[in-house]
């Protein structure tokens, strides 16, 4: 029996969904659909014991299923968009971390489809064939699914790949007296606040892994600073929001620029960031620069609506990212983070964790 949490069930709810319409619509940065801007699938693949291939035939409203290249079956879109909405329902009114779905699994065995999550070792989710109608090309590409039917998704997952250090720094220097004070505080925001009411602030120190300090340089050379500077104002005055710390940061300018609209100098930076982590960067792996996901995401909204931020209209992709995502306070009993201790040099430091989540 197969048992899954809402995300992967949603991957399943993604097949048929798609393979019940035979289109995916292009979203904006709200994620409502783009009535002009849409992509005619001409097959879905996934990797189960075999190459699998759907192929929604709209003209005849049929789904030609075949296993390595061989016409096995054909199957009403119909009856996928139908088994869509059964299990949309379905997710919706699940309980618990993980559940099975008893006719929704028979429904897949009869399609030949056995697993919830296609085999991957990328951030790909499903991989389409779409006919973009723009260019006359029907490539292949890989999309990553975000749902909204369960908890948030994570963009960037905490690990001890995405600590950052800052100095304790102030006029004098911190007492150990006052270091024991601030680390009773139970709260990150309130301890960093009282830091800042007794004179100290954090300065930026270094990204505790190199790999993924080397990994932001490829976005930008100062981004482990800019990115240093959005995690402090995010555990010190709750700024969540990725989209709202770049006012905070702009109007602070650490970088010194000297142009009308700062606020787009750093939108840009933050932007490219989104995007390389959503389609391939991972902190703690050498990055090459490459798109794992190069099809972009496909998101699963609440009311079972599927929007897709296609690659190419990487402008949309953007805006969704930039708008749709926060930053999110990991366990710090896990990452061992947001007290201040005293280094071998006798200078006081703090660390702070990043994470980014979707809205």
């Amino acid at each position: 029996m197969l048992t899954g949490n809402k995300g992967e069930w949603s991957e399943i709810y993604t097949l048929f969904k798609l393979l019940g319409e035979g289109v995916v619509y292009a979203g904006d940065a709200d994620m409502n659909k783009i009535s002009t801007l849409f992509y005619p699938i001409i097959s879905v693949i996934r990797q189960e014991e075999m190459r699998m291939k759907y192929a929604p035939e709209t003209k005849t409203k049929v789904v030609v299923v075949h296993a390595d290249d061989k016409e096995v079956m054909r199957v009403p879109m119909e009856s996928f968009a139908k088994k869509a909405l059964e299990l949309l329902d379905q997710i919706k009114a699940a309980k618990g971390r993980a559940f099975s779905l008893k006719s929704i699994e028979d429904f897949m065995h009869s399609v030949m489809c056995y697993t919830l999550k296609a085999k991957s070792s990328d951030k790909t989710d499903i991989k389409l064939v779409v006919h973009d109608l723009r260019t006359g090309t029907k490539p292949v590409l890989g999309f990553s699914i975000k749902s909204q039917l369960g908890s948030s998704s994570t963009l960037l997952n905490p690990s001890d790949a995405t600590l950052f250090t800052y100095r304790v720094v102030g006029d004098t220097p911190i007492t150990d007296k006052d270091i024991a004070r601030i680390n009773a505080i139970e709260s990150e925001g309130e301890r960093l606040k009282e830091m800042m009411l007794t004179g100290y602030k954090l300065d930026y120190f270094a990204t505790d892994h190199a790999t993924f300090e080397n990994n932001l340089m490829v976005v930008d050379s100062f981004m482990p600073h800019i990115i240093a500077q959005a995690l402090a104002n995010h555990y010190t005055f709750g700024i969540n929001g990725v989209d709202d710390s770049i006012a905070i940061i702009a109007k602070a300018n650490p970088l010194g620029y000297k142009v009308r609209d700062i606020d787009n100098i750093y939108r840009i930076k933050f932007k490219n960031l989104l995007v390389n982590v959503a389609l391939g960067m991972t902190p703690a792996k050498e990055w090459d620069g490459k798109y794992e996901a190069n099809g972009g995401y496909l998101v699963v909204k609440k009311d079972g609506d599927i929007v897709c931020y296609h690659f190419y209209d990487r402008n949309q992709l953007e805006d969704y990212l930039l708008k749709n995502t926060n930053f999110d306070n990991p366990s710090r009993s896990r990452y061992h983070y947001g007290s201040i201790y005293r280094g071998e040099d006798g200078h006081a430091y703090l660390k702070l964790c990043l994470q980014i989540r979707f809205k």
